[in-house]
């Protein structure tokens, strides 16, 4: 089964996705995947950090940093360690037991075969797990058709039960494969 959160761009989609990692995390539910959690200053996003869903680890993974010149905020810089983290965590073999995997988020790198995309197909492949992806609501057709996605399940995040949702679908799923 696959599960997309969506909603537009800072709209809480990672935040929704870190509360059902926390909800299933709880129930002992096996995890592996990705959640980039956003880090904040002055109502503004600074950076991101990576959890490894599957040994709860945090690196990080992007910051932005002030132009000495202008004053003006940089683009977000990559760290090659916490996008090793990533893909290390992204790995087939580190998933395949895991009864749902997360990716935070497939977006405009991935639909050009960048960032996580290289492992988005193999991930697939294990058909006994539920995906859950998190996308940008203007994204959700392309990442689709890009990976075939024929019926997966959409929970926008501003929808009031957009929580429960997630937990009955995970929940459901996870007592089917049982």
């Amino acid at each position: 089964m696959q599960i997309i959160i969506t909603g537009d761009v800072q709209s809480g989609k990672s935040t929704l996705a870190a509360e059902i990692a926390t909800f299933l995390n709880d129930r002992g539910v096996a995890m592996a995947g990705i959640l980039a959690t956003g880090l904040w200053k002055d109502d503004q996003r600074q950076g991101f950090d990576l959890v490894d869903l599957k040994t709860r680890e945090t690196i990080p993974l992007a910051r932005r940093s002030i132009n000495p010149v202008d004053g003006s905020i940089t683009p977000f810089q990559f760290f090659d360690k916490g996008m090793a983290a990533g893909e290390n965590a992204l790995e087939l073999a580190r998933c395949r037991d895991a009864a749902v995997i997360m990716v935070d988020e497939v977006g405009k790198l991935e639909l050009k075969g960048k960032g996580w995309a290289p492992f988005l197909d193999p991930l697939l492949t294990i058909r006994s797990a539920v995906h859950i992806w998190i996308v940008r609501e203007s994204l959700v057709g392309e990442v689709c058709n890009r990976w075939k996605l024929q019926t997966p399940a959409i929970v926008r995040v501003d929808d009031g039960d957009s929580l429960e949702r997630l937990k009955a679908l995970c929940i459901k799923e996870h007592h089917n494969e049982n």
